[in-house]
């Protein structure tokens, strides 16, 4: 596993030639593992924040409404960071993934502008997902519940979101062509 992560590491600028199932599927393990682990640090930080905040107001003997107010002011502070990290996070995440998913896809005798293509909607999904933190931001401080409007908004941004995981899946589950291909010679099994 760790020569799979060094390998695609060394070479993230490498957009020619083959990488088998293997090496792919476990530096996008690695990856997804690094993912996990930024979003519960950013969640536990924040909830900490949030808890620490309503335990000192609650002591101050602040009433419900300074309450709700403190907590909501800090929900749309909690949307706002944890959105705008998961967009840089998902960022570097294309950049670090989209040579090895070219390499993968040439594996397979497929044309790698299937890479691009996933990274293009995944960047109009992170596009829809700034977007919707503005929208989600305004109906808390107005106090309004989900809209039809917004709800959309939020449903379009988490399946465009969701498609280039499918396209990953997919493609980088396609078996490893055989013979050689116009990408290089056949890799060995393993």
């Amino acid at each position: 596993m760790l020569s799979a992560i060094r390998y695609n590491l060394a070479n993230l600028g490498n957009f020619k030639g083959r990488d088998r199932r293997s090496t792919f599927w476990f530096y996008i393990l690695a990856l997804a593992v690094i993912q996990v682990a930024i979003g519960w640090v950013i969640s536990i930080v924040l909830a900490g924040s949030l808890a620490g905040d309503v335990l000192s107001i609650v002591h101050q003997g602040a009433g419900e409404g300074a309450l709700q107010a403190r907590m909501i002011a800090h929900i749309t502070t909690m949307l706002r960071v944890t959105g705008w990290v998961s967009a840089v996070v998902t960022v570097v995440m294309i950049g670090l993934v989209v040579a090895s998913f070219t390499r993968r896809l040439h594996d397979a005798d497929k044309p790698g502008w299937i890479a691009g293509l996933t990274a293009v909607i995944q960047l109009a999904g992170i596009a829809l997902k700034i977007a919707t933190i503005g929208v989600t931001v305004r109906m808390l401080d107005a106090g309004q519940g989900p809209v039809d409007h917004a709800r959309l908004i939020l449903t379009l941004g988490s399946l465009v979101a969701w498609l280039p995981v499918a396209l990953i899946v997919a493609f980088g589950g396609w078996p490893s062509s055989t013979l050689d291909n116009r990408h290089g010679p056949a890799l060995a099994q393993g």
